[in-house]
């Protein structure tokens, strides 16, 4: 396939999926709006128990029996459905802004004078936070297990066993106590612990027990990794990804080789401490498979500066070409798509709506691109 047809094949891929997500955002906003409006109407079926007429028992039996809706979310709408007093609150679902459940939230909170500000929270806040601020309690987040019958005997088990060993009872307390002891003990040589305690500096999790072993030809910059079925090649793009952040051993020194990281560890437990070990891309807060990224290419330095946590899926993405990242004069780094879309700048916790362009670059190219050979080839060379 030529370069041509290659450039021609991703425009209608990007083509293609902003039409989707334009009819699929267009759908949800409709969606809410007819929320919003059921929500009315179940309020005036339930303000003078018109649900008799229609020979059912209550508003909730109704909503089960002619809307297909649980009990809870009938319920659910007819709250938002009677605070007519917040017209507010009504607009924001017609005009798709808010959801029923965010709704919900500050139908049971607001007040005609304070309206517009639990809309404007419900808007930045993250559901649960949401809840947690609207009701007074503190953010928990939910999290829901299916267990075989043989996972479950032991999860059980294990519940069981720490609480007869510790003052414990609550299960998530329980959970979170026996990840903490684990993540102590198995990752970056029980710094998570010291950290807590004021004792050592944050670090970078490295498990030192697991690793890919990559063949890169000094001379052309092709690549393979090694499996127990022999080498399979890499695409630049993987071997990109993986230069980020490797160990580096030069085999043309044979035995007097010396095995140099690409990103020194005191750099490394910087950049992982100042993001938080969390994803840099807007509206992502991944902290599992995470992975450290250079801005422009490794071997011209690293400076903190130029370096930032990725997932493992939005690192691929930048050196796809699917996703750019680029400094300002201010220093931001901010993220946009290739097609011209800005998402917003380095750990916003939404990414901004889409719509609107890049700003203009000047003399700075987006970084992040794709050097030929990221381990230090000869670019003009050819393997014989």
């Amino acid at each position: 396939m030529t370069h041509a047809m290659q450039a021609q094949e991703a425009q209608s891929m990007r083509s293609r999926a902003r039409e989707l997500d334009v009819e699929l955002r267009s759908c949800v906003r409709r969606q809410i709006a007819l929320d919003a409006r059921i929500a009315v109407l179940l309020a005036e079926l339930q303000q003078g128990k018109l649900w008799r007429q229609l020979n059912c028992t209550s508003l909730t039996d109704y909503g089960r029996k002619f809307l297909g809706y649980s009990s809870s979310k009938t319920s659910d709408l007819l709250q938002i459905g009677q605070r007519d007093d917040l017209p507010e609150l009504l607009a924001a679902m017609e005009e798709g802004a808010l959801g029923y459940k965010a709704a919900l939230e500050v139908a049971r909170v607001a007040t005609p004078d304070d309206v517009e500000e639990w809309i404007q929270e419900a808007k930045d806040l993250r559901l649960g936070e949401l809840r947690a601020k609207a009701r007074g309690e503190e953010l928990k987040e939910r999290v829901v297990l299916d267990f075989l019958n043989e996972q479950f005997r032991a999860f059980d088990s294990g519940i069981e066993f720490v609480r007869k060993g510790s003052d414990l009872w609550d299960r998530a307390e329980i959970v979170a106590f026996v990840f903490e002891d684990f993540l102590a003990r198995h990752t970056s040589g029980g710094a998570s612990a010291a950290v807590e305690r004021g004792e050592a500096e944050e670090r970078a999790p490295r498990n030192e027990r697991f690793r890919i072993h990559l063949d890169v030809c000094a001379e052309c910059g092709s690549a393979s990794q090694a499996t127990s079925r022999g080498p399979v090649e890499l695409s630049p793009a993987e071997l990109e990804q993986r230069a980020c952040d490797v160990e580096v051993l030069d085999l043309r020194e044979g035995p007097a080789g010396r095995v140099t990281r690409t990103i020194p560890n005191r750099v490394r437990n910087y950049v992982w401490g100042r993001d938080r070990g969390t994803c840099q891309v807007p509206g992502c807060d991944l902290r599992g498979g995470v992975e450290i990224h250079h801005l422009d290419l490794w071997w011209r330095g690293h400076e903190p500066e130029r370096m930032l946590v990725l997932c493992d899926e939005h690192h691929e993405q930048v050196h796809l070409g699917l996703l750019q990242i680029w400094s300002g004069e201010d220093g931001v780094k901010r993220f946009g798509s290739t097609d011209g879309v800005a998402l917003g700048s380095a750990g916003d916790r939404k990414r901004i709506p889409l719509g609107g362009n890049l700003p203009p670059l000047g003399g700075n190219l987006p970084l992040g691109g794709r050097p030929d050979l990221p381990l230090g080839g000869q670019p003009d060379a050819r393997c014989a």
